[in-house]
């Protein structure tokens, strides 16, 4: 119910802009180093018409609710951002999430000190942001993209003849990759991860998870248990690792009960982790990607476990 309820919300989103609002560019780049975290520095700049951006924002309404192809028709539910990647979900962070409560400040403090002045080329965008309002509320774009394109062998006719041109032009995209608005991100497609560094967080997360697990005493490896868990696609699946699972499995009856569930092996009571592959099943198992099939009763692995509904 809760997924249904922001699909609507971001269809509401996109139903109640309001182009009678001030709209506004804002020109991004996102940098991170591991001294400093994640860096942000914004660029605002002027479009000429001055209702160009009232226009993109209805053509974007037109693109994601009203075409036949409709953008929003391709996703089949919303929910809170969890590691897995399905390109049919929307992924919702709230503001104060422990992910990206840090860099929304980050983020906002410089769109609301936005260089308005000099000259947009000096430093490389590696995206943009367009603002305004929706149904009374702020609403931000997310596009990550660079926003100039190249014109390396274009030529624009000047009345007599094509004359080379030499400045790269601004491109406004037909898409967003980030939607902000009413302290909730929803990444509509993966690349919005990239506006929170999301790989920096879930990397951080997962080695304080690693940490807790091997400090458990439930397995009988941990140098092997460690070295899967930090490598491949394992980091991120720990935004979903469930310490009480983790708890429950302090009891040796339950983890020999696991054990049989999963086709886990154990040594002297701990699971044997030894292994490589069956530190992937306890990592599975931690983080909700190993469920039961319902007919076979047998062990598989799902991207992301959500609540039936």
């Amino acid at each position: 119910e809760g997924g249904y309820h922001h699909m609507k919300r971001i269809e509401k989103i996109f139903k109640e802009i309001d182009t009678e609002a001030v709209w506004s560019i804002k020109l991004l780049t996102v940098k991170s180093s591991k001294r400093e975290g994640v860096i942000y520095s914004a660029h605002q700049v002027l479009l000429d018409p001055l209702d160009t951006l009232e226009k993109h924002v209805l053509e974007l309404k037109k693109k994601y609710l009203e075409d036949s192809n409709a953008i929003l028709k391709k996703y089949t539910k919303v929910i809170d951002y969890d590691g897995s990647a399905e390109s049919t979900y929307v992924y919702k962070i709230e503001r104060n999430s422990e992910l990206i409560n840090r860099e929304q400040q980050l983020l906002f403090d410089a769109l609301d000190r936005a260089n308005q002045e000099g000259n947009p080329f000096e430093q490389k965008y590696s995206a943009y942001v367009i603002s305004g309002i929706s149904d009374g509320k702020p609403v931000h774009f997310f596009t990550m993209q660079s926003p100039f394109v190249n014109m390396k062998r274009k030529h624009w006719w000047d009345g007599k003849k094509f004359v080379e041109m030499t400045t790269p032009v601004l491109a406004l995209r037909m898409s967003a990759d980030v939607i902000f608005y009413d302290n909730s991100a929803y990444l509509m497609t993966m690349a919005g991860e990239n506006l929170f560094q999301l790989e920096r967080a879930y990397k951080k997360v997962s080695s304080f998870c690693i940490k807790q697990v091997n400090e458990s005493g439930i397995l009988a490896d941990i140098d092997t248990f460690e070295s899967v868990a930090s490598s491949g696609n394992n980091p991120r699946k720990f935004v979903s690792y469930n310490k009480a699972y983790l708890e429950k499995l302090n009891n040796k009856k339950t983890r020999e009960k696991m054990g049989r569930k999963f086709d886990i092996p154990l040594k002297d009571g701990k699971f044997d982790t030894t292994d490589k592959n069956t530190s992937e099943k306890v990592i599975k198992l931690l983080c909700k990607k190993g469920m039961l099939d319902p007919f076979e009763d047998s062990p598989v692995e799902v991207s992301s476990a959500i609540a039936w509904s």
